[in-house]
């Protein structure tokens, strides 16, 4: 009954803790008291995927100055353990696109590692190089990408990301700027909203899905997660094309592969020589893409009319294949099973 329970260092930490202010709960008003247990609850229900592998590549072997990224912080798994391996000149910087994982991260980190002093940019990963120009920042040297969507996202059904919790079409990362997922199955055609369904979904109904929505949307608005739900149910029959087509929203919705495509452009441009870029991604449209991105800085710039290596390549796989978790970890955290973590090194 209770073998996939996982107590890690950090939880036993946060339970201490929050044992602690137990005991001490007479010295602090209520409001105090559950404000703090909120922030460590974080740390015992949530294991970071890849965590020990993604620890081993960061970690420095020697005392410079470093300057490390979290592109997707979310709401701080990684970030939280990899704040005990930064020296005091480190510098850790973390982007998120939601203003309020950022916020909610950086309480919960600070509740359980002190003294640390990250920059927080509120910004898409896809503004890398633009944000840390603003901060004199000229390189990095390791920087992370977990492409998992926040559980937040998911838990909270008024941001239109789950499938079990009933709210507004919205699947928007940030919401303060563009448009809604029901705003967007409404201005697009049923051809482009098959193409979608099919390119960022691998959903083989996608045009009878597309056209069931064409014909619903003519009757009534579709603004609420449920009634996209019930609309992709009855045109395909098939219980996980709900996921799928959810998935394809939201990729297309918030332009995520177009991100991902100009944040690596970017870091790869960024990345200091001996050091790595680590991609966590868990499915297979998201492994594809990292897989080509790498591919193309990997090769060699070779001359057309020689044939010979003109330019060789400036960087190199760490690993031949992609690490991806033990029987051990998949057993602790079942939803590390589809993780994949490709990482590139610059070598020159």
């Amino acid at each position: 009954m209770y073998k996939n329970i996982y107590i890690s260092e950090n939880k036993v930490c946060s339970i201490r803790m929050i044992f602690l202010l137990t005991i001490q709960k007479k010295r602090l008003n209520s409001v105090e008291f559950f404000a703090h247990i909120f922030l460590l609850l974080p740390s015992i229900l949530h294991d970071p995927v890849l965590l020990e592998s993604v620890l081993d590549i960061f970690r420095k072997s020697d005392t410079k100055k470093h300057i490390v990224v979290d592109a997707t912080l979310g709401l701080g798994w990684h970030a939280s353990e990899m704040c005990k391996t930064l020296g005091k000149n480190d510098i850790f910087i973390w982007l998120d696109r939601d203003k309020e994982n950022l916020e909610k991260a950086e309480k919960y980190i600070k509740s359980v590692q002190e003294n640390i002093n990250p920059i927080l940019i509120h910004s898409s990963f896809g503004n890398l190089k633009q944000e840390l120009t603003i901060r004199n920042i000229d390189h990095i040297d390791f920087i992370l990408y977990d492409l998992w969507v926040s559980s937040v996202h998911y838990d909270e059904g008024e941001r239109g990301f789950s499938l079990r919790s009933d709210g507004p079409l919205d699947m928007r990362f940030d919401r303060s700027t563009g448009r809604t997922a029901s705003e967007m199955i409404h201005m697009m055609d049923v051809r482009e909203l098959s193409k979608i369904f099919t390119l960022y979904g691998e959903e083989k109904k996608s045009w009878f899905i597309a056209q069931a929505i064409g014909k619903a949307r003519e009757i009534k608005k579709i603004e609420t997660t449920f009634e996209l739900i019930e609309i992709i149910e009855n045109s395909s029959f098939d219980k996980k094309s709900p996921l799928r087509v959810f998935q394809a929203i939201r990729i297309a919705l918030n332009e995520e592969f177009k991100h991902i495509e100009d944040s690596l452009s970017q870091a790869m441009e960024l990345l200091s020589v001996g050091w790595k870029i680590a991609v966590i991604t868990f499915h297979s449209v998201e492994d594809r893409l990292i897989k080509n991105i790498f591919t193309k800085y990997l090769e060699d710039t070779i001359d057309e009319i020689t044939g010979q290596i003109r330019i060789k390549s400036h960087y190199k796989k760490y690993t031949k294949k992609p690490i991806i978790p033990t029987d051990t970890e998949v057993e602790k955290n079942p939803r590390s099973r589809s993780a994949k973590m490709r990482v590139i090194e610059r070598i020159s």
